[in-house]
């Protein structure tokens, strides 16, 4: 089952559950819902990479002092799946032995970021217990899940600023969360506006990159060049922006298909940027080609390697911005 499935209906409670899938706060709010079906329970959490499958089975055989049943969450539950290279699978295998034969009272959750289909202990444990999938969401619908988590705590977004501050923190919904407890106090019982997202809400850190890729587009080297040095004077790692530089390559390139089929309204209905950025992406993409997408790939992946091997970060950064301009 899907997470938004079970968001909505969890259905009645059954003894063990998987939630895997790299939305942290998918799985969480996932443990929550199930946690709720067992009101009467005590919640014991326990580590994977501490706890052995024989804790765990320890723990589902003996009965709480203080309650009924207990939940037992255990968190990391990738740490059972064999590591690369390894001959067996004795801890999932013991694992799904263990969730076959567990019928309750108590209720186990295993909480992974990541799950392999490819084993037999893990088919086995999907067989045997209640596996939600908690994958991140398609971008275009993290906007509609703002706004329902919204809901859900006693407020709304005004038009546009469900869609504002998904452009502004992307898919991450662990931080979206924070963000939205921020914004409803904010907005003290009225709708969540646009102007709330752009007042109380920073960019996530790969479009703080835009202008510096904006003015090396255009061919503005010495405003190009000042930013960067900006970043390096606040700390930032050659590295780092070379990542987020390749990014917004890719939105660019994105954007220029979407031009190709559209015309700038099908930029704008396909690729989120904050309200401040959509004007300059427009244009930007609008004239890209893939050709210039392949100079800059190679030259920002060439930059990548030299920072990499020890080379001279702030050279390496001005000599790569001189070569994008040339590119441009």
């Amino acid at each position: 089952m899907d997470f938004l499935a079970f968001d909505k209906q969890p259905g009645a409670l059954r003894p063990s559950y998987v939630l895997a899938g790299d939305q942290a706060a998918f799985r969480r709010r996932a443990a929550e819902k199930i946690a709720a079906l067992a009101p009467d329970a005590d919640v014991l959490r326990l580590d994977a990479a501490e706890a052995s499958v024989g804790r765990v089975s320890e723990e589902l055989h003996t009965r709480s002092f203080f309650s009924k049943r207990k939940v037992v969450l255990v968190r990391g539950a990738e740490a059972y799946f064999p590591r690369p290279n390894a001959k067996g699978a004795e801890k999932l295998d013991a694992l799904a032995e263990l969730v076959a034969a567990h019928k309750g009272p108590d209720v186990l959750i295993l909480d992974s970021g990541k799950w392999d289909k490819r084993y037999r202990g893990s088919k086995a444990i999907e067989k045997a217990a209640e596996f939600v999938d908690c994958a991140a969401l398609p971008d275009r619908d993290v906007p509609k899940w703002f706004e329902r988590r919204a809901k859900d705590l006693g407020t709304s977004f005004a038009g546009g600023a469900a869609d504002e501050l998904f452009a502004r923190i992307g898919n991450d919904l662990s931080r979206g969360e924070s963000e939205l407890e921020k914004l409803r106090t904010y907005a003290a019982g009225r709708p969540i506006t646009v102007e709330d997202v752009r007042t109380m809400v920073e960019l996530e850190r790969s479009y703080v990159i835009w202008d510096l890729l904006d003015a090396v587009a255009v061919g503005d080297t010495r405003t190009a060049l000042k930013m960067l040095r900006g970043h390096f004077r606040d700390g930032e790692k050659l590295v780092a922006l070379v990542a987020m530089l390749l990014w917004n390559v890719r939105r660019l390139a994105q954007g220029y298909r979407a031009y190709r089929k559209g015309g700038a309204s099908e930029i704008r209905a396909r690729i989120r940027m904050p309200w401040d950025k959509v004007d300059g992406f427009v244009k930007l993409a609008s004239s890209w080609t893939p050709a210039k997408s392949r100079a800059w790939l190679r030259l920002l992946l060439e930059a990548d390697l030299d920072a990499k091997s020890g080379g001279e970060e702030e050279l390496t950064g001005e000599v790569l911005v001189l070569k994008l301009s040339r590119a441009s």
